[in-house]
């Protein structure tokens, strides 16, 4: 990470932390994918065998077990889309940084004649609702908050950790229901 010229000291180090802290993203993303595959196996031969399993455990320990499986499930994929959503946005602001720091998008930058609000009409326009209007505030919000992108980024790192936290309990919560249910 190199430290942005147009940020004080002060918002490049809080900067450096949100960047450092997102970093765990790629790691969880990894881990709920183990965590996912091990699920999805577990209920696949849950699923398979359900006839014979029937007649070893409860009928509302089957029935819950699986939904908190499944439940677990959902929050595993959650996981894992918030870990490519957050690598990827990343690793764009980092490429349009460079690309805006070097000679020529210093000269782009610098011979542009239109206004902030034109730039940022003309840049929208080509999405649809609701990215236009996500597109649109988060142009807004950076340019009063210099840190805005790296703080929504950290936002939706605590989504990440709280579905993460989700799947690791509710497969867990869901094994125990199993185990216990066993006649």
């Amino acid at each position: 990470m190199k430290l942005r010229n147009h940020l004080t000291p002060e918002q490049n180090i809080i900067r450096l932390i949100y960047l450092r802290v997102l970093s765990i993203s790629s790691p969880v993303g990894e881990f709920a994918t183990w965590v996912l595959t091990g699920t999805a196996a577990i209920l696949g031969a849950i699923v398979v065998k359900v006839e014979t399993i029937s007649k070893v455990l409860s009928a509302p320990s089957l029935k819950w077990g699986l939904a908190l499986l499944v439940v677990s499930l959902l929050a595993g994929v959650i996981t894992k889309h918030l870990s490519i959503a957050l690598s990827a946005a990343l690793s764009l602001s980092e490429e349009v940084y460079e690309e805006l720091i070097s000679s020529e998008g210093i000269k782009t930058i610098q011979s542009m004649t239109s206004s902030l609000n034109e730039l940022n009409l003309e840049m929208v326009s080509v999405f649809t609702l609701p990215l236009r209007r996500i597109m649109k505030n988060s142009f807004e919000h950076g340019c009063v908050d210099q840190l805005a992108s790296e703080k929504r980024l950290v936002r939706l790192f605590n989504i990440q950790f709280y579905a993460f936290l989700c799947q690791g309990l509710l497969g867990a919560l869901g094994l125990l229901v199993l185990v216990l249910g066993i006649n």
